[in-house]
């Protein structure tokens, strides 16, 4: 009796497994040896351990996004797939060319069919569930990522507004996952005319030669952008075409008269998994990659693939193991949807706790499954010709949600869909946003006039320099200018130190180099400085970022926190230097209190939720937390010391006004202090400066 719910439960999973294991489910490479002996590719029929090395690429990349420490490098399974596709796509194009059956029109209906449908559904989803739940700036924010996933350039998008892969700011964009999919389909719109110029006009002989040599090119491009743009390349279409053409290379020099003895291929097959194994298990290869890490595992996905080889190894009977098969036939899916459950998840706040993180994997694969059977495997095949599948599965998609997009900005983001107590607040935060800000976050030769804040003057007084933080204090910053009749011009770049003479190793966007940007940005700084005559110049930065051991003067500088701690002190005195000869004081900003984890989320969880979970206690509980009072021991000592060698020096601190008694506001008048990961909003920075006005007066009028 108990046994029958079980086993009714476990027929459709049967029926599943039964039907993957039947080769005609796969339709995605040639299940059929061709009618010609063509000597550019061999006969490719239906591999189950493809399959199963999907299953390894897919399991890879959702255990690394779910904060698994298992793997610290498991995003190396978007390249396995890019390898599998090239691979893929490559055999169908060569045997449909040897058949005499290739059509530009048939290759583009039925990848079209084969991938879109499911795409389609998820923007549809996303487009829901974003439009319940996210904020007004984040909403616009998701329908221009929509818009660009549907133009099949998300890529390019994303390696534009995040900072870089996996991280804080990127983690609760529902479709940033899209870019490998852009990548995809720039390679299918670059693949068959390649295949079919080269298959026409290339002799034979020299056709294989042709392709390792473009592939070979292709590479040695990635591995140039890995060191000469590590902060961009992530994202690159030129810096992933070498992995698509690795999978080609795999089906092109394949050949029936070549084949390994089965211990010869188990024992390279099993080299090729290891060293997926070992890329995946590193934790410090992200930095400029795709580099030679990735070279190396699109080298061994490409073994694993290449018939002789991968197809006679005791390895392809693990990979056909069934399980794996099923997790592989399910793969497309399963990528397409576990990202958007993380960053919902991100978005309301909620940790990956050991729990949160099993019902991340069982929605994955329920989702996933779902997916499949409704979606993609119901709508694989072609239903309609070119001309209307285009119409129909590409170019109304993208006119319905660029037509979106432009209507969500014109309305910002429709505000009222979470009631009016919030229409007031996000109209608060808009309105105090400076209009020019922005593009003063990365300016540094002072020609943007726009950069020009406070008391209307014909030339500023004060200069403000930077990074981000410094932005951040726009508000603050002019708040101050205006009461003492001063005009200020701000320079800024992200992630800098404004300070003479010394580099950032290795920092955030630059791998085993030093971040030149940084360098330069500076000396155009103090070359402004010194060639004008400011009555003050203040520098804010995010001081405590920078101890680490990544500051030094030149390359092969020995690195260590002291001798950082150290650069630091000799750099910020010889920044005083040059100010105080120039005539300036100096001033030097202090942080806010760094951002609390997940304070934003816990402020407003209610107005996203609208107040269906929590309640209004608990946000209001998030509107202050506390703080020791303490500072890093080596900055207090530092800027203590400072003041002491150079009397003229002002130490501003706004944490005087957003904290008090041990407790520091994270909300001011119920609107939040912090706009991201650690900026304060403009509203805040306006406020704590009115707030530091009455409190302390204002120390730009010291010298009047």
């Amino acid at each position: 009796m108990f046994n029958r719910p079980l086993e009714f439960a476990c027929k459709p999973l049967r029926a599943m497994f039964k039907a993957f294991d039947n080769k005609k489910a796969y339709d995605t490479s040639p299940s059929a040896p061709p009618t010609s002996a063509n000597p550019r590719i061999a006969a490719l029929e239906y591999r189950a351990d493809i399959d199963g090395l999907r299953a390894i690429a897919v399991l890879l990349v959702l255990v690394f996004h779910g904060g698994l420490t298992l793997f610290p490098s498991g995003f190396i399974g978007v390249d396995i797939f890019f390898v599998v596709s090239g691979y893929l796509t490559t055999s169908i194009i060569m045997k449909a060319l040897e058949n005499g059956t290739f059509s530009f029109t048939g290759f583009y209906t039925r990848r079209i069919w084969r991938l879109q449908p499911a795409v389609i559904a998820l923007l549809v989803v996303t487009l829901v569930v974003s439009t319940l739940l996210y904020l007004p700036d984040d909403y616009i924010d998701f329908l221009k990522s929509g818009k660009y996933t549907s133009l099949l350039i998300s890529n390019q998008y994303f390696s534009k507004v995040t900072t870089g892969y996996a991280t804080p700011d990127a983690a609760s964009l529902p479709l940033l996952h899209t870019w490998s999919l852009a990548i995809e389909w720039q390679w299918y719109l670059l693949l068959p005319l390649g295949i079919w110029l080269l298959d026409r006009y290339v002799p034979g002989k020299a056709f294989k030669a042709v392709v390792l040599g473009l592939t070979v090119a292709a590479t040695a491009l990635a591995l140039y952008l890995s060191r000469a743009y590590p902060d961009l390349n992530y994202y690159f279409f030129t810096a992933r075409i070498f992995e698509l053409m690795i999978g080609s290379c795999a089906v092109i020099f394949s050949s029936d008269r070549f084949r390994l003895g089965r211990l010869s291929a188990s024992l390279v097959c099993a080299l090729a998994l290891a060293t997926i194994f070992y890329c995946a298990i590193q934790d410090d290869i992200l930095g400029g990659f795709p580099g030679p890490h990735a070279v190396a595992v699109c080298i061994a996905t490409a073994v694993l693939l290449f018939r002789g080889i991968g197809d006679v190894s005791i390895t392809s009977n693990a990979l056909a193991f069934k399980p794996l098969v099923f997790i592989g036939t399910l793969s497309y899916s399963l990528y397409l949807w576990h990202w958007p459950i993380l960053a919902v998840l991100a978005y309301l706040g909620i940790a990956l706790t050991p729990s949160v993180t099993v019902v991340y994997f069982i929605a994955t694969f329920v989702i996933g499954y779902l997916s499949f059977v409704l979606v993609e495997n119901r709508f694989r095949k072609a239903r309609a010709g070119f001309a209307k599948t285009l119409l129909l599965m590409m170019v109304l998609p993208a006119i319905c949600l660029s037509l979106l997009h432009a209507a969500g900005r014109n309305h910002e983001g429709w505000p009222n869909r979470f009631g009016e107590d919030s229409v007031a607040m996000f109209s608060t935060l808009k309105a105090y946003v400076p209009l020019n800000r922005e593009d003063c976050l990365g300016a540094s030769d002072g020609t943007n006039p726009g950069c020009i804040m406070g008391a209307t003057q014909a030339k500023p007084q004060v200069m403000l320099i930077g990074d981000s933080y410094s932005n951040h204090y726009w508000g603050f910053v002019e708040t101050l200018a205006k009461d003492a009749g001063l005009s200020v011009l701000a320079q800024g770049y992200p992630a800098c130190l404004a300070l003479p003479r010394i580099y950032l190793y290795n920092w955030y966007k630059a791998k085993n180099a030093l971040y030149e940007k940084c360098h330069a940005a500076a000396q155009r700084y103090y070359d402004l400085i010194a060639s004008n005559r400011f009555q003050y110049v203040i520098i804010g930065q995010f001081w405590e970022a920078y101890l680490t051991d990544s500051i030094v003067t030149k390359l092969d500088d020995p690195r260590s926190l002291e001798l950082s701690q150290q650069r630091l002190g000799m750099a910020l005195r010889e920044a005083l230097d040059i100010i105080v000869k120039s005539g300036a004081r100096p001033i030097l900003l202090m942080n806010t209190l760094p951002m609390p984890a997940r304070i934003n989320e816990c402020l407003l969880r209610q107005v996203k939720l609208r107040g269906m979970m929590g309640s209004a206690e608990q946000s209001r509980l998030c509107a202050a937390v506390p703080w020791s009072g303490l500072e890093d021991p080596f900055m207090a000592k530092l800027f203590t010391e400072l003041q002491t060698d150079y009397p003229q020096l002002m130490v501003l601190d706004p944490k005087t006004v957003q904290c008090k008694d041990g407790t520091c506001m994270t909300t001011v008048d119920d609107v939040p202090v912090y706009r991201d990961i650690g900026h304060v909003s403009d509203y805040a920075s306006y406020k704590f400066g009115e707030l530091y006005l009455k409190r302390f007066g204002n120390p730009l009028k010291a010298d009047r």
